[in-house]
């Protein structure tokens, strides 16, 4: 590891991280390379790592660098691709086509994931491009990392590449990776699609998607893909998943032994993609190369904001809620029982019919008779299917047998956690609550849960990231965070104590930087507000809403990235930071480009999505 290297060149060698907040993080990343193009800068990123949906403008960008592809083609191909309407509707529409599963030469489960999976390989998005792309001859050097979580360790396992087959950088991690020195065709195979999914399957949206079944297509076999994929067992001898133990070694619980396993969202272990730019500047990048990152721009959706969490509130026990578990079950088996009862009821009713039809001398009462018979015959005969035809017959049994107890133990795995006498004792206990007793219990346990996973667990490993990130003395001068809520309403007393607080930054504001920095803020404000506010999805809403949102956003990145700029700039002045005359010279003519540029975002904060923004003075 380099000790606090010379910044001799602040903006030629960049690494960019995008965060994970599905197409919130998706539409700010893309704002923020938008201005970055402005500037010159993106062409001197070589190094872009992501989570979640922010791999979706990560893989659209790079991919587009190694076609070629125009920036402008790209900002416009990337917009369709955000376009909820089309989107969301494609998957739902292909998750319900019969005729659609299994798709041809794959074995991809159906299920909502591999739908998303199927529709990002569509040409909305990708059009069938795999990782081959990055070996092609455009823009050597660039490296892409795209973080997804793997379910054998519970480590981040990273797609990565700078598309050199001898290169050092471990695709997967320490325990589970592909096999490059043997099977890089195979890695070179795999779908981007199936990578983006990966990466963005957020835990209660979605289901895990699966290695090797669900990487499958018609060039890449499961056997291939089993062959070039290592594991460590916890015995700690490395096999392939192909692997097969001799019988005497059988490991019923796969401790040792595994042929599959599943990944989820990147951004459970790293949902800033931060940890792996700095394994890639510290391990890979460092003297021995001689190629440490000039700058690292940390683009981040997410916040230290949390709503606190509030008890849902009891209902009145009123109709259903008033009633108890025990109650319903008693109910239910009560009906159940009622075809064997009509059963018996419309035999003796026939019988009776029979009997009345052939003694009575009456004429009319025999045709009544008649009538009735045949009605309760086909009563009858009705209630005997139900009683002896499957389905109906095993539902019937089923309700009949229905065990509370028993089917709490075994959807809970509670024999794992508390014992028999404890377990009756909870079963006994739901079975006489009142509806709206339990019903508030179970929404305090599904809201608390959603909360541990979205917001406490991830934020705890965002602080713990972020805590390695700004102790490194390595990284001082080189590191730009570029956060969503920065400019936002909610951030705006923070923003402003931050600044006019001399403890609380590494250099001092001058007035002048502090009217810079902070004045004339009331429209930009209101959108990064709206921008903030944006939920975790995989689409914006239809409609005018959704277009407005979409756009609120890449505004906000691109506003937010040029504020970011100028504050990093600033701060290297104001340090003292000792730069080459040209590079100095270099830096102020971009900071006069910066400076202009916030101010007409001030006067209009769409200038730039607009199209009305004044054209480039300096560029890198």
């Amino acid at each position: 590891m380099i000790d606090n290297p010379i910044l001799d060149k602040p903006f030629d060698n960049i690494a960019i991280a995008f965060s994970g907040g599905g197409f919130r993080a998706a539409a700010f990343a893309l704002g923020t390379l938008c201005y970055l193009d402005r500037i010159g800068l993106t062409n001197q990123i070589n190094y872009v790592s992501s989570a979640s949906g922010g791999t979706i403008t990560n893989l659209l960008y790079t991919s587009s660098l190694k076609q070629d592809i125009p920036f402008n083609t790209f900002y416009k191909n990337a917009l369709a691709a955000l376009d909820g309407e089309q989107l969301l509707t494609a998957v739902l529409t292909l998750l319900n086509d019969d005729k659609q599963w299994p798709e041809p030469g794959s074995e991809k489960e159906r299920n909502l994931i591999n739908s998303f999976a199927r529709v990002y390989d569509s040409n909305l998005f990708f059009n069938g491009q795999t990782l081959s792309v990055f070996w092609n001859d455009n823009r050597k050097g660039l490296e892409i990392c795209a973080n997804t979580t793997e379910f054998y360790r519970g480590l981040s396992f990273r797609f990565q590449t700078d598309g050199i087959d001898s290169s050092k950088e471990l695709t997967g991690n320490f325990y589970l990776h592909f096999d490059v020195t043997g099977h890089v065709e195979t890695l070179k195979k795999i779908k981007l699609a199936d990578i983006l999914a990966s990466s963005s399957c957020f835990p209660a949206g979605f289901e895990p998607i699966c290695y090797p079944c669900d990487f499958s297509h018609t060039d890449l076999s499961i056997d291939e893909l089993r062959q070039g994929m290592l594991y460590t067992g916890y015995d700690e001898i490395q096999h392939p998943l192909s692997f097969v133990p001799p019988p005497h070694e059988h490991d019923p619980k796969q401790q040792n032994y595994i042929d599959s396993f599943g990944f989820m969202d990147g951004g459970i272990t790293d949902n800033q993609g931060l940890a792996s730019l700095m394994l890639a500047d510290n391990k890979r990048r460092n003297s021995t190369n001689g190629s440490p990152f000039d700058l690292m721009i940390i683009t981040d959706v997410a916040s230290y904001f949390m709503d606190s969490y509030i008890a849902p509130e009891i209902k009145p026990p009123v109709g259903w809620r008033g009633k108890t578990i025990n109650y319903f079950e008693k109910t239910v088996k009560k009906i159940a029982a009622v075809p064997t009862t009509i059963l018996w009821v419309s035999l003796l009713a026939v019988i009776a019919c029979i009997v009345i039809g052939f003694i009575s001398p009456c004429v009319i009462k025999t045709i009544i008779c008649s009538v009735l018979t045949g009605l309760f015959s086909a009563v009858f005969i009705l209630s005997l299917l139900i009683k002896t035809t499957n389905p109906t017959k095993e539902i019937i049994n089923n309700i009949k047998g229905f065990d509370l107890e028993q089917e709490l133990i075994r959807a809970a795995k509670l024999k794992n956690i508390f014992s028999a006498p404890i377990i009756s004792k909870l079963t006994q206990f739901l079975s006489q609550t009142k509806l709206n007793i339990f019903e508030q219990m179970l929404k305090a346990r599904i809201s608390s849960m959603l909360s541990m996973v979205m917001d406490v667990n991830l934020k705890q490993v965002r602080r713990l990231i972020y805590q390695a990130f700004y102790a490194n003395t390595n990284y001082e001068n080189r590191r730009m965070p570029n956060f969503i809520y920065e400019l936002s309403l909610h951030n705006s007393n923070s923003r402003n104590n931050r600044i006019n607080d001399p403890a609380r930054l590494t250099w001092t504001a001058t007035g002048a930087d502090k009217t810079l920095l902070l004045g004339n803020l009331q429209l930009i404000e209101p959108i990064a507000e709206n921008a903030r506010l944006m939920g975790t999805t995989l689409w914006f809403e239809d409609g005018a809403a959704g277009k407005q949102l979409m756009k609120d956003v890449i505004a906000t990145g691109q506003f937010t990235t040029c504020m970011n700029l100028i504050e990093y700039i600033i701060s290297l002045q104001r340090k003292n930071v000792q730069l080459s005359p040209e590079n100095t010279q270099m830096m102020n003519n971009l900071l006069v480009q910066l400076v202009n540029d916030i101010n007409e975002f001030k006067k209009d904060p769409y200038c730039m999505y607009n199209g009305k923004i004044p054209a480039v003075v300096f560029k890198y």
